[in-house]
């Protein structure tokens, strides 16, 4: 059973990098247009080729972006923690959704319609450029990403992934950073564009060499330089 947060739109709304610097009028007029939804673990925010009119901001929980081929295989892109917004191209026009978002953990989303974003952007120019700095960051995100996965071997790609995780979920721990959610192989293996068995082996070989260990189905990264050595070699 799912229950809703205890949380304001307008504390989210405030909080979010697209609306740094707009009156509290304007943030009043996007909170109260906002809807916050609880979606069960495994759930679609929404999907590939779907026509959506909201933009998003994850709450509580940890959602997956992905994209399919037509085969019907999948590459998981990112996880998106609390206070990520996402869902911006709906505001250039009505394509459809390029990529899936589903619920990897319980969640809740807060969903703002599109047409009083851009009500207030049009009324408040400054939002346009708030979006463009935050997309030309993600963007540059995006294409180290894909750099990797297109360029380096998948020893690195598994590496990167892993510190990337302990960048965003990471809890101090006594052998080093615990990654605090569960992360399967497969969910490795989706991330990092390979088989589960060859994750496997590389995990196996990272645990051999002291640079991670399994604890409790959580990873836990013992060596943070050699693990950014398998991604940066010197």
């Amino acid at each position: 059973m799912l229950f809703m947060v205890d949380i304001r739109p307008l504390d989210v709304v405030a909080d979010s990098p697209w609306f740094t610097g707009l009156p509290g009028d304007a943030l009043q007029q996007l909170a109260a247009s906002a809807t916050i939804r609880p979606y069960p673990r495994g759930s679609q925010v929404y999907s590939e080729g779907q026509v959506t009119q909201e933009v998003f901001c994850v709450v509580t929980g940890r959602l997956r972006v992905a994209i399919s081929s037509s085969e019907g295989h999948d590459f998981a892109i990112i996880d998106l923690s609390h206070g990520f917004w996402f869902g911006e191209p709906v505001l250039a026009n009505d394509a459809p959704r390029v990529t899936s978002v589903q619920a990897m953990t319980a969640a809740d989303v807060l969903a703002i319609p599109r047409q009083v974003v851009l009500e207030v952007a049009d009324a408040y120019p400054l939002m346009y450029r708030n979006l463009f700095h935050d997309h030309v960051a993600g963007t540059r995100k995006l294409y180290g990403l894909l750099g990797g996965m297109l360029f380096y071997p998948l020893r690195a790609r598994v590496a990167s992934r892993l510190l990337s995780f302990a960048d965003e979920f990471g809890v101090a721990d006594e052998s080093g950073t615990r990654i605090d959610i569960k992360l399967t192989q497969n969910d490795l293996a989706r991330l990092s564009l390979g088989s589960r068995q060859r994750v496997n082996k590389v995990l196996r070989t990272f645990t051999e060499q002291g640079l991670i260990e399994t604890r409790d189905d959580r990873v836990v990264v013992r060596d943070r330089d050699g693990l950014l050595a398998e991604v940066e070699p010197g």
